[in-house]
């Protein structure tokens, strides 16, 4: 339906176009707030300026044009040095205005249908020298607000100013007193080359088409329809194909195309121009600009840009704070929704993946950076923008129904198959999660199990690698094989969520393949080869078999099984070590073992604080991720934005919560960053209060009633609701620190990790060391024994068999032990201790061997022992390293414990129900370890190590003289560290690290007293066991 040409009629066709108009019949709202006043487009335009800037991702790559909330047009400058985006801030000068960008994307991407103002005689081709039509500019003439742009071309000296509606651009220009005043219009040039382009002049109106792509060396390619109107007919016009200009023609195609307009400015030195877009014809870009943009008022359609811009913006409305913090969230949130784009005609045609033109009764989007966008923008714009969500559900499902699979990363009406894993599945999971429904869902989940089962879209597979991994239960490279897990949990969840038994089952066993890239001995993620065998050692810190990243970042993208990982480092405490650790810088790049907030995978880690029972550690890193990464200048950012999903984590951590876990429903708490924020929809309007000052969390209210979780769930807030914070200056002791505080994690599909032992207090925290000479003055022996590995705080010896003493003070009764070497400091794991003796003393001069360690190459050791009195704990190393290529011990933690308090003995049990048994409850080393009736005695009472040991009567589970032969028996021996004592849970499977091989009955023998054994993996029932 046309409107009156109005500002408030083109602004309620705009806001009806983006469904803001169904807002009518929520619940009531709070007046809107002008808004708009808080946003700089600039913001992430440049290199960042926070610390530890990374090349190649170093700025935000934003744009600063003109757009609408999820606009289709984004009219925007492009300058000479601002690949990918097409701006930099920094630049001094302008080469065209085109219309369309992406918000951060990390390839050269769009910039199609660049048009520059000019002029003089166009004597030179644009289309052998466009640079040379650049013109300089002066800072303190270049503004930007949403939907409105405004500079100087100090070349020509022409005033540029550009709005934007939904599908359409317009710019007014302010030209010289001048006869040869022209428009280049470019149908040949984008910022990955056109393929063609089309072009016709007919008197006031220019029509054409481009033909683009190439995003990310993809061969996909894409066709924009294009309709230019001006408000005066032009007094010449021409084109030019590659270094030939024709004045006086009127069309032209092919590539390096193009055509100019020229106006006689002597009476009016004023012309505007509009522009409107299609992906379906000429016709459609026609329509689209007479239905949105029919007038030439050019102040009304950028009054009706901000009138949309502050819907949006008003849907989470934030009072206090600073006004820098105001202006990082408010751009923060407008940066979320630049992205995806309405791809629809005006009359609901659009062009699918398969080539062809549909109709839609609802908008549909397209550009989806999935691989970023699936772990904190998707539950964003689900929650506070919960219609437009439904809709591009909705467009993701059409997309997967004539492409053949969900987007993983599509560039306009293609796919581009850019980064890896399968992310269109967690995003639609996700928004389901937090309460979109208004899309076919039983389409989606039969798209995401055709993903998950190897299919194809446009020809290829959205997971390469499907076979290997379902062959496997792992790929060798871990970034690969997480992704794919994690696309698997949030299959799981939707599947379960439709009732889907079936598919929740398989897809949660696979979710749960996780654990098969997780070393116990190094304690991290890590490459792993295709007979199952680990690739060693590991650099932490390397890149290598890592998609942007490494090790040390990757090993917390588990978000939806954190109680196992966290057991599998030994405990809350280890965990939070780690973590202090990972946040000794923040914007680390990829070569570094710390938190990078400038790549999507780490995200979520500062909320893993939460589930190892420490939110004021989850406070911390948000705060300091906060304060130090995003500013408010054009180099704000801490890397790209990627269509919006680095600025959503940043208006997560302001409203004070976070979705943990894609593909499920959970939010992690870290307190709001403003004293009220009400979060305004159409299911029921959400309240947000904290009072008392500071930054940690003491308590809170959901609806009225306190709790101490740290977490909640969208249930609590679906209808809406109010949270109420209790913030303080400093920690609390009390609240979020339970065990039955943290969030939920997801174990169906495998036996969980057993529970790491609580081991109590560290009584060498803090005590007095005497130590072999250092390697330095920063690495002496009392940083051993000061219960943190932030700051690499450590204690290194050159020294020839160096020790480390630590006196308790006092006798003490000890009962276990805890050392934490190179590899848990995020070191190579080649420098992990090779050999050791753990002694103990009550005078410092008799000393008793406790533990003797030799073969190890694990980051963390953990020994216990028939408990004793000590006053003294000596370590004695006497090979620093596990391959004897360097000749520095390094000791990051020396605990000491007495008896562990809740360390959990388990039955495995197998085949005919029997349980593994030590052979008459024998202790001497060599002892058999059989099959045997459960009869719950000592003899089967198995505690699994966090190093991967497992052990009963005080020894471990041995496979004999690290066998590697089928049939090698299993025994029991003194604990020594060896990969022969190191065993991996793989579902119901339990394999030894140095035979790489199976614990196995022989035979199938379910007789009680038949010894086992160790035996190439076959999924057989006599290797099926259950720790319970």
């Amino acid at each position: 339906m046309l409107r009156s040409k109005t500002a408030g009629a083109l602004s309620a066709l705009l806001l009806a176009a983006l469904g803001v108009g169904g807002l009518s019949s929520a619940p009531a709202h709070a007046a809107n707030a002008n808004l708009t006043q808080y946003v700089d487009p600039f913001v992430g335009s440049d290199d960042s300026n926070a610390p530890n800037p990374v090349g190649g991702g170093a700025g935000g790559s934003t744009y600063p044009g003109a757009v609408t909330p999820f606009g289709g047009v984004q009219f925007s400058p492009d300058t000479p040095t601002a690949s990918p985006s097409g701006y930099r801030y920094s630049d001094g000068s302008i080469e065209d205005f085109s219309l369309t960008h992406f918000d951060g994307a990390g390839c050269p991407n769009n910039e199609d249908l660049p048009l520059m103002p000019v002029t003089g005689a166009i004597s030179t081709s644009p289309g052998s020298n466009w640079t040379g039509y650049a013109s300089a500019y002066t800072k303190a003439n270049e503004t930007a607000v949403p939907g409105y742009y405004k500079n100087r071309l100090d070349k020509y000296g022409t005033g540029v100013e550009l709005t934007a509606t939904t599908r359409t651009g317009m710019a007014r220009l302010t030209y010289p007193s001048t006869t040869s005043a022209s428009l280049l219009i470019n149908t040949g040039r984008s910022a990955t080359g056109n393929r063609s382009g089309s072009v016709k002049v007919s008197g006031s109106e220019v029509t054409g088409s481009v033909t683009a792509g190439g995003f990310c060396g993809s061969s996909k390619t894409y066709q924009i329809y294009f309709d230019i109107r001006f408000d005066r007919a032009p007094s010449a016009f021409g084109t030019w194909s590659g270094g030939t200009v024709s004045a006086g023609s009127a069309s032209t195609s092919g590539t390096n195309t193009g055509a100019y307009v020229t106006f006689d400015t002597t009476g009016s030195q004023t012309v505007q121009t509009k522009i409107g877009l299609s992906y379906v014809s000429v016709a459609g870009a026609q329509a689209n600009l007479t239905a949105e943009n029919n007038g030439w008022d050019f102040n009304a359609t950028r009054t009706a840009a901000d009138t949309s811009w502050n819907s949006m913006l008003n849907r989470a409305q934030v009072t206090g704070g600073a006004a820098a913090d105001l202006k990082k969230f408010y751009t923060s949130l407008y940066h979320v929704f630049q992205s995806p784009n309405i791809s629809s005609d005006v009359n609901g045609d659009y062009r699918g993946f398969d080539g062809a033109v549909h109709n839609s009764t609802r908008p549909v989007y397209q550009n989806y950076s999935g691989w970023d966008i699936y772990r904190s923008w998707a539950a964003l714009v689900a929650l506070i923008a919960p219609t437009e969500a439904a809709d591009i559900a909705k467009s993701m499902v059409l997309d997967g129904q004539q492409g053949g699979l969900l987007p993983k990363w599509s560039q306009q009406t293609a796919e581009d198959f850019v980064m890896t894993g399968d992310p269109g599945p967690i995003i639609v999971s996700s928004m389901y999660a937090f309460g979109v429904r208004d899309f076919d869902t039983a389409a989606a989940l039969s798209l995401m199990e055709k993903a998950s089962n190897g299919g194809t879209a446009q020809g290829s597979p959205i997971r390469g690698n499907q076979g290997a991994y379902t062959s496997q239960h792992f790929l060798s490279e871990p970034s690969d094989s997480l992704e794919y897990s994690a696309s698997d949990f949030a299959v799981a969840q939707f599947a379960k969520a439709l009732g889907n038994t079936a598919s929740y089952t398989t897809h949660m066993t696979r979710a749960q393949w996780w654990r098969n890239t997780y070393s116990t001995e190094s304690g991290y993620v890590q490459p792993r080869n295709s007979d199952g065998s680990w690739s060693w050692p590991l650099d932490p810190a390397s890149p290598s078999n890592f998609t942007e990243g490494n090790a040390a970042q990757y090993t917390w993208m588990v978000p939806y099984d954190f109680a196992d990982l966290i057991n599998d480092m030994g405990g809350p405490t280890t965990a939070a070590q780690r973590l202090d650790h990972h946040f000794t810088q923040v914007n680390a790049g990829q070569s570094l073992p710390y938190y990078y907030i400038g790549n999507e995978p780490e995200h979520g880690v500062p909320w893993a604080y939460n589930f190892a029972r420490d939110p004021a550690g989850t406070a911390d890193a948000v705060r300091k991720v906060m304060t130090e990464s995003f500013t408010t200048g054009a180099g704000g950012l801490p890397g790209n934005d990627d269509l919006g999903a680095t600025s959503a984590w940043y208006v997560w951590a302001a409203l004070g919560m976070y979705p943990a876990t894609p593909g499920a429903d959970t939010l992690a708490v870290n307190g709001p960053q403003f004293p009220s924020v009400l979060l305004q929809r159409p299911g029921g309007n959400i309240t947000i209060n904290a009072s008392g000052s500071g930054g940690y969390v003491q308590g809170l209210k959901v609806n009225g009633a306190a709790t101490s979780h740290n977490y909640l769930r969208y249930p609590d807030l679906a209808a809406g609701g109010t949270l109420d914070y209790t913030m303080g200056a400093a920690p609390s002791s009390s609240w979020g620190t339970g065990a039955s505080d943290v969030p939920p994690s997801f174990q169906d599909g495998a036996t969980a990790v057993p529970a790491a032992p609580s081991l109590g207090t560290n009584l060498a925290q803090g005590k007095a060391v005497t130590a072999s000479t250092p390697c330095g003055t920063a690495e002496s022996g009392d940083k051993a024994v000061d219960n943190s590995l932030k700051n690499n705080s450590k204690w290194c010896s050159k020294a020839t068999n160096p020790t480390l003493t630590v006196d308790l003070g006092s006798a003490q009764t000890v009962g276990s032990f805890v050392v934490k070497h190179a590899g848990l400091g995020g070191e190579d794991t080649s420098w992990n201790t090779g050999a050791f003796q753990i002694q103990t003393s009550t005078d410092n001069s008799t000393w008793s061997p406790a533990v003797s360690v030799t073969g190890s190459r694990s980051s963390r050791t953990y020994h216990t022992i028939t408990p004793r009195q000590a006053r003294y704990v000596r370590l004695a190393i006497s090979a620093p390293t596990n391959t004897g290529g360097d000749t520095a011990a390094r000791i990051y933690e020396l605990e000491v414990y007495g008896q562990s308090t809740g360390a959990s003995a388990h039955a495995i049990t197998g085949l005919a129900g029997k349980c593994v048994d030590i052979a008459n409850s024998g202790t001497a080393n060599g002892t058999h370890v059989q099959l045997w009736d459960c009869n719950g005695s000592g003899a089967q009472q198995w505690t699994v190590g966090t190093d991967g040991t497992v052990g009963a009567l005080g020894k471990c589970l041995d496979d004999s003289n690290s066998g590697t032969a089928d049939g090698t028996l299993v025994q029991l021996w003194d604990c020594n560290g060896s990969n022969a004592q190191k065993w991996t849970i793989s579902g119901k499977q339990l394999i030894n690290a140095a035979a790489n091989k199976c614990l196995d009955v022989p035979g199938s023998n379910s007789a009680s007293g038949t010894q086992l054994d160790v035996w190439t993996c076959n999924g057989g029932t006599n290797q099926q066991w259950s720790v319970s």
